[in-house]
């Protein structure tokens, strides 16, 4: 596994006036597989957008579609998360627009 993913939790915040803060957290980095899509996964109705990603990675019990995951400078939304077996996953990520 030879990319790093860092997964990043929303957090919000009232602030005294009333506004929500949010703010993405940084809560853990991974070594991941960057993997092609399927055949299948493209032509789902997975959102079309032109920057998508597929990471395989070691399964954890704590990633969500919550979440999100940046790589190589860019962020991206976790739209799925693929069970492959007891041992691996795969997150079907797609390019994040500005979610603060």
């Amino acid at each position: 596994m030879r990319e790093q993913i860092t997964f990043e939790r929303k957090l919000e915040r009232v602030q005294p006036s009333g506004a929500v803060l949010v703010q993405w957290v940084p809560e853990q980095t991974l070594r991941a597989e960057l993997v092609q899509e399927s055949a299948d996964a493209f032509l789902s109705n997975l959102e079309r957008t032109e920057d998508r990603k597929v990471f395989k990675l070691w399964a954890t019990n704590w990633i969500s579609t919550e979440m999100r995951v940046t790589h190589a400078g860019y962020t991206y939304r976790i739209a799925r998360i693929v069970p492959l077996d007891r041992l691996a996953l795969e997150l079907h990520c797609v390019n994040a627009v500005d979610e603060t």
